[in-house]
């Protein structure tokens, strides 16, 4: 294998990693970086590596008999009748059309010149809110993804293309940004993030850091927050949260604010106005009647400097300008509380065997950051699909899934094709092998953790405690990056809203071919009506399931925000997957050859990503009681 033969074998690696730096990196690897630092980047650590051992399992069964490993789990007991009902569950982390709907964001802040909010917009005789204007956009941007889908030889090869031009495309911007414009603090913040694992962040109640803030107040038994960031002068309120209590009542930017609170929140947003337009940062945590205060400046490279202390414990307040004169422990929880951002760091096993539960973390935004980390849910089978489709091994003896426009000679056998085990055959199957990890270390997992850090680096260094809010996040890094270089406003601005919108864009195309092709491979063999159809007829099975797709899409863009598909999706995906993985493991383990199954490393490896998964869908519904 010379590096041209690399070349032209470069497939569902190159792909999948193009699918990769999508929704998972951009919305969720901004969105928990920005609230918590690089701490938790151990999550996507994890995440890539165990698929990895599950992508080579889905693809083993693909090169030995040429068929996806979906029809491989129709093959196995109770039967595909059974099954069906299982996977139509499961897929349903799939069918949320959650890059359409948050690519519609940069794409409507480069039209309105920035972030939505409440204003309105005039199109023709027709008057939308900013929050329609965006919904608006992704119904645009869903019906657009179609489009690559129906014209070209094979669908494969037209996502191929396309995928691997937005690959190059968004990592030359992002590393040329992370070059030039990212401190070498945030850089090792983010290497580090990768194998700190079992940390996790307790963020204080208070968090004011530049034009953003989070601020918290106390009344008797009911805590007042509200979360927001300065734009144009003036404080754009994110959410008001109200805990009476343990009950919580929520209201996000739009929403209107019942009289009895106005006063409160009035209160607290002139109180964050007046400590950002100081420009530094304030921290306040508050813990068993103790309450911890420190303020001070914010350094050129994004390094906290502190001024000012206050300790008040027992009805009196103490104030100290020197670290050094602040009694323990209070002094060591200070000074982490500077050096990591407002955040103290604690054990997640450690915390839990103390407190007997979870810190009060966005477990729901965890776990979708988890899960689309890499690829996650039902979009990893499809590496054994695009294998196929490829042409490796087995799979170049079955065929491929046709375009509606231009493939009319493209052919898909009902069934797959298995070979004879002689000796040259095992040569080349081990071969086949090798070849496979080599892409999935070598190009894809190495494509998504880049995918991930790269993006997380960008929020730590401009949008760092940033509030996040359904359909503005995926514009937020291009508002940072203008606000901090105003002389080059404009075109940071666009250029990041036009990369941010390739990150994400492509994305749908993939998530509608993922589900029609998913379904059309399962119809095809396990179905009596569709065996009767002529193998070049496919594209008709796969049309009629992407166009229920489409209506399904149109439903969901209609009722929900962009943050919320996306938290919606990620959560059912770790499900979905930690399924999967036994399913695979169960498939090699009965319909392959004995020589061919996979090894104690794999098998154990495909173990783990199956409990890993599962449990963060345990964590996260939990966290609900």
């Amino acid at each position: 294998m010379g590096w041209r033969h690399w070349l032209q074998m470069l497939g569902p690696g190159v792909l999948l990693a193009g699918a990769s730096i999508g929704s998972g990196e951009w919305l969720f690897g901004a969105a928990v970086s920005a609230q918590y630092g690089a701490t938790l980047l151990w999550l996507a650590s994890l995440s890539v590596v165990l698929q990895v051992f599950y992508n080579v399992e889905v693809m083993r069964y693909a090169l030995y008999c040429g068929e996806p490993v979906v029809v491989g789990f129709f093959r196995t007991w109770p039967g595909p009748g059974a099954w069906t009902v299982v996977y139509l569950i499961l897929d349903f982390s799939s069918i949320w059309p959650l890059n359409a709907s948050n690519a519609a964001v940069p794409l409507a802040a480069a039209l309105l010149g920035h972030l939505p909010g409440e204003g309105s917009v005039h199109i023709l005789v027709v008057t939308l809110t900013e929050g329609q204007f965006v919904k608006f956009l992704g119904y645009v941007i869903f019906f657009t993804a179609f489009i690559p889908l129906i014209f070209g030889g094979t669908i494969y090869k037209m996502l191929e293309r396309i995928m691997l031009a937005k690959l190059l495309i968004v990592l030359a911007y992002l590393v040329f940004v992370v070059a030039f414009m990212i401190s070498g603090v945030h850089v090792r913040e983010v290497a580090a993030g990768f194998f700190g694992f079992g940390t996790v962040p307790l963020r204080a109640e208070t968090v004011i850091a530049g034009r953003h803030f989070t601020l918290t107040e106390m009344e008797d038994s009911t805590a007042y927050t509200v979360k927001g960031t300065l734009e144009n002068g003036s404080p754009i309120v994110i959410a008001f949260i109200v805990n009476r209590a343990g009950v919580v009542q929520n209201y996000d930017l739009g929403d209107a604010v019942p009289a009895e609170f106005l006063h409160h929140r009035n209160r607290l947003v002139s109180r964050a106005q007046a400590i950002t337009e100081r420009k530094g940062f304030f921290v306040e945590r508050i813990d068993a009647g103790t309450v911890l205060t420190v303020e001070g400046w914010i350094g050129p490279d994004g390094l906290w400097i502190p001024k000012h202390f206050s300790i008040s414990e027992d009805g009196q307040k103490r104030i100290y300008h020197r670290l050094e004169d602040i009694p323990q422990p209070h002094a060591d929880r200070i000074q982490g509380l500077v050096v990591n951002h407002g955040v103290e760091l604690a054990n997640l096993l450690g915390y839990w065997f103390k407190n007997r539960r979870l810190p009060d973390l966005d477990w729901a935004m965890l776990a979708a950051f988890a899960a689309i980390a890499g690829a996650g849910g039902m979009t990893n089978t499809m590496f054994s699909n695009y294998a196929r489709d490829k042409g490796w091994g087995m799979g170049s003896q079955v065929g491929a899934i046709a375009s509606a426009v231009g493939g009319g000679q493209v052919k898909l056998s009902h069934v797959g094709k298995v070979f004879p085990l002689n000796a040259i055959m095992r040569r080349r199957w081990r071969g086949w092998m090798l070849f496979m990890v080599r892409d999935q270390v070598a190009i894809w997992m190495f494509c998504a953790l880049i995918g991930m850090a790269l993006p997380c680096m960008l929020s730590l260094e401009f949008i760092r405690h940033a509030p996040v809010f359904g359909y503005r996040v995926a514009a937020m890094t291009a508002d940072g990056m203008a606000e901090r270089y105003p002389q080059y406003a404009q075109p940071l601005w666009l250029l990041t809203l036009l990369v941010g919108f390739l990150i994400l864009a492509p994305g749908q195309i993939m998530a509608a071919d993922q589900v029609a092709r998913r379904w059309t491979d399962i119809l095809w063999t396990c179905n009596a009506r569709t065996r009767k159809l002529g193998e070049n007829q496919v594209k008709y099975v796969y049309y009629l399931i992407l166009a229920l797709y489409g209506v399904w899409g149109l439903i969901a863009l209609a009722l929900f925000n962009p943050l919320q598909i996306a938290k919606i999706s990620g959560v059912l995906m770790n499900i979905a997957l930690g399924f999967t993985s036994f399913h695979t493991l169960y498939v090699n383990r009965t319909i392959l050859p004995g020589e061919l199954q996979p090894g104690w490393f794999s098998q154990a490896g495909t173990l783990i990503c199956g409990i890993f998964f599962l449990g963060i869908g345990a964590v996260v519904f939990s966290s609900l009681f």
